[in-house]
């Protein structure tokens, strides 16, 4: 899947195998497929994004400052489409998930 991130401004592109991924910031004792550095109001390991049944969802995992879809706090976990936005510390991220 390839995700589009915007930070302060900046579109970058990643790309993600799997159908398990973990959003944050590595460490030495954290792996995440998808590095938001250096965006540090993002935690080390702060949402998942997976795929269920053939439908894709996010969750936060208990970040400090939260995580929001489409502008609002997701609060347990919510279906996830190409067209939403999942805002994660100062970064936003939109998806392209495969067919």
């Amino acid at each position: 899947m390839q995700i589009n991130i915007q930070y302060q401004g900046k579109w970058r592109i990643k790309t993600a195998e799997g159908t398990n991924i973990f959003i944050g910031r590595p460490n030495a004792g954290t792996l995440v497929q998808i590095d938001l550095s250096p965006d540090t109001t993002v935690s080390r390991v702060h949402a998942r994004v997976w795929q269920e049944d053939g439908q894709w969802w996010a969750e936060d995992l208990q970040s400090k400052y939260g995580t929001q879809l489409n502008s609002q706090p997701l609060k347990a976990k919510a279906p996830l489409t190409s067209s939403d936005t999942l805002t994660i510390g100062e970064s936003a991220l939109r998806f392209d998930f495969p067919a």
